[in-house]
């Protein structure tokens, strides 16, 4: 098949090369507001996804995140890190605790590693209100790649 529609599939698969969002099996939440290539807004939540190149093990990358999130996100104080709940064997998830004059917010960062490719899901939304079922959803299916 030749003509415009092939040319328009080889430029959105060319563009999707350049942008770490559009990797294959990293979506974003489901009702959510783009609010740039990589992060979506809702209700004064924002879910932002990143990819980069890692050749450590699991827990290099939790040492890595932690400082990492500490350094980026002023006032965030660590609270636990586990095993990814849905799919232990594959991903983690750090809780931070976070106080701004903005409010009190509450920051997960779930991550894996698939050949030799850290994918870093940070989800931050105001400490009183429940988490996003739609963001859940994303991010359980980026890190147990469902």
């Amino acid at each position: 098949m030749n003509g415009p529609f092939t040319v328009r599939i080889a430029a959105v698969a060319f563009a999707c090369l350049g942008l770490a969002a559009c990797a294959w099996g990293v979506g974003h939440p489901e009702g959510w507001t783009a609010a740039s290539a990589n992060s979506w807004t809702k209700d004064g939540q924002t879910y932002s996804v990143a990819t980069q190149a890692f050749d450590g093990t699991i827990t290099d990358l939790a040492n890595q995140e932690t400082v990492d999130m500490l350094l980026r996100a002023k006032g965030a104080k660590f609270v636990r890190s586990d095993p990814y709940p849905d799919c232990p064997g594959l991903g983690a998830l750090m809780t931070f605790g976070q106080t701004t004059a903005q409010g009190s917010f509450a920051l997960l960062e779930a991550f894996v590693i698939r050949d030799s490719t850290a994918t870093l899901i940070t989800y931050k939304r105001p400490a009183a209100q429940a988490q996003d079922p739609a963001a859940m959803a994303a991010m359980r299916s980026a890190i147990c790649h469902i």
